[in-house]
């Protein structure tokens, strides 16, 4: 592909895209004698300038400020009014708490008294390392920080601030008003397992169902089931105090009763529901004799759950909905003509990764001239294997026709929680192991190596900045990057089949398509970023 033909497809009738100096200023410089690599580099911070953008719209003090509103002692909450008169206490658990806790202090101030909240290990160092001390507590705060859940893992320092929680709501009186804060995390960062089971002997159930491909959704049915706190238990221990809950949501769906396993709202689920999810992942011979005990004690007593929510006010307060519109706006005026394609996005993360190379031969195969019969295929494809809706693929198509008559890139953006079905013994998360399932299966494809006329990047990062066990949010990929790693002795597919994501990238191109960014203080799960910059070439 000649760089002078890059240069007209930016050039030729995009008045708009000319905006968009660094990118064309690459692409001059290849007509000069540069390489097309110089416009993968720029796309890639293009991506990492998306995905920031998303989620610095979703940092929790504002949110939390655009909901309480304080009028003399009068708190006024959507259609609720509290009076205050130093009553006021705070507990709170989950990664974006801290600036949570920081606004609602900005609110009432003086007459807050007391409280606890558990945030991940590393919390307060990696955002005053960062210069945003502003999404922690003030420093004369009355509201304790406790760190734990080292790895995005219950332990004894998570069980311990639970614990805390637990006494400070439950000596709460009538005139009291609790204000709990809840984000994405808080289920690892509230461990509070029923008596009879051991916190170790909960984290394995938990483990077990995970490493088999669980969704969030029957994680929390587990953890909700076997938990003293969750399921809508610490709302009730704070009785007859009054509740504000303000949820930042991580869950598909926005359900209140799975985010961090629903402490403030009522339990729908029951004994049996999370019998059901143990037998359908056929873990019942291998979990704790403890847990199948009280699981299936509970389910023969078939006690009613107490249904008296009425001092309880749940409000949320933000979703990955404003994280995925923000990065539209911003990739909009970076010049990409851009689509949302799903906001709910769910499944096996190397299956979604698979999807979306399909995606991305689908938008090249458009800027390489569109052949109707590999566009049928890729369609059919995308609609028969993967389960993309064909009203979206059209609206896919349709945006790729009006970008490649416009000269202009595109830009696909995704939001969910997919999982991970455990196959090895790598390191990793459900981000980088979707990133490399997409760049695996993009260098599968020859329309994507071979007489290509477009370039793809892809990305996926969790807004909270870690992905599993890991210190990365996620990673980048493009359709040379597994050729690349095989010119350094790295077998893509072997850490794919590993689930050693991690490692590959660590290594792979000099740790480049890891994307860090440390613990951001906000988690409204994942995004997904896909872009395909075309070329035109007037001699084809």
């Amino acid at each position: 592909m000649r760089a002078a033909s890059f240069v007209a497809y930016f050039t030729k009738g995009s008045t708009a895209f000319l905006l968009r100096k660094t990118l064309c200023d690459q692409l001059t410089r290849m007509a000069h004698g540069g390489t097309v690599d110089n416009v993968v580099v720029q796309m890639k911070t293009d991506v990492k300038t998306i995905f920031n953008a998303a989620v610095d719209s979703v940092l929790p003090r504002q949110m939390v400020h655009n909901t309480l509103k304080l009028s003399g002692n009068v708190l006024d909450v959507e259609d609720r009014s509290y009076m205050l008169n130093h009553n006021v206490h705070v507990v709170g658990f989950g990664k974006a708490v801290g600036g949570m806790i920081r606004a609602v202090e900005e609110e009432v101030g003086d007459h807050i008294v007391g409280g606890v909240a558990s945030v991940p290990l590393g919390t307060q160092e990696s955002l005053r390392t960062k210069g945003r001390g502003d999404l922690l507590p003030l420093p004369d705060s009355k509201v304790v920080l406790m760190e734990g859940a080292a790895d995005n893992l219950p332990d004894e320092a998570a069980h311990t601030a639970a614990q805390r929680i637990s006494d400070h709501v439950s000596s709460l009186t009538a005139g009291d008003l609790l204000i709990v804060l809840i984000s994405g995390g808080g289920s690892a960062l509230l461990p509070a397992p029923v008596p009879s089971v051991t916190l170790q002997e909960k984290r394995s159930v938990i483990r077990l169902l995970a490493a088999r491909g669980a969704t969030i959704n029957e994680l929390n049915t587990v953890r909700k089931n076997l938990s003293t706190l969750k399921g809508g238990k610490l709302a009730l221990a704070a009785r007859p105090a009054q509740v504000i809950s303000l949820i930042l949501s991580d869950i598909v769906g926005d359900h209140l009763d799975l985010i961090a396993s629903g402490p403030t709202v009522p339990d729908s689920s029951t004994p049996q529901d999370a019998i059901n999810v143990i037998h359908k992942y056929d873990i019942q011979d291998d979990i704790p004799l403890s847990v199948w005990s009280y699981l299936t004690r509970q389910y023969q007593r078939k006690s009613s759950k107490d249904r008296d929510f009425s001092h309880v006010q749940n409000v949320l307060v933000g979703s990955n909905g404003i994280a995925v519109s923000a990065a539209k706006v911003c990739a909009e005026k970076l010049g990409y003509r851009t689509l949302v394609h799903s906001t709910c996005l769910q499944g096996e993360a190397s299956s979604i990764g698979e999807m979306y190379a399909t995606m991305a031969a689908l938008l090249v195969n458009v800027f390489n001239g569109r052949d109707r019969i590999i566009e049928k295929s890729l369609f059919n494809s995308l609609l028969q294997k993967y389960g993309v809706d064909g009203a979206c693929l059209r609206s896919v198509v349709q945006v790729a026709v009006e970008a490649e008559s416009q000269k202009k890139p595109v830009c696909v953006i995704s939001a969910g929680e997919t999982t991970v079905t455990l196959r090895g013994d790598g390191k990793g998360g459900r981000n980088q192991e979707m990133a490399l399932a997409t760049a695996v299966a993009m260098s599968r494809d020859s329309s994507l190596r071979y007489e290509c006329h477009a370039q793809v990047v892809f990305m996926s990062a969790g807004t909270d900045g870690q992905d599993g066990p890991t210190d990365a949010a996620g990673a980048l990929a493009d359709p040379g990057q597994v050729t690349r790693a095989d010119e350094q002795g790295l077998a893509a597919t072997e850490f794919l089949e590993n689930n050693d994501s991690y490692n590959f990238y660590k290594s792979a191109d000099g740790g480049q398509g890891l994307v860090t960014t440390g613990l951001t203080g906000t988690n409204v799960m994942d995004i997904q970023i896909l872009t395909v910059c075309g070329s035109y070439d007037s001699n084809l």
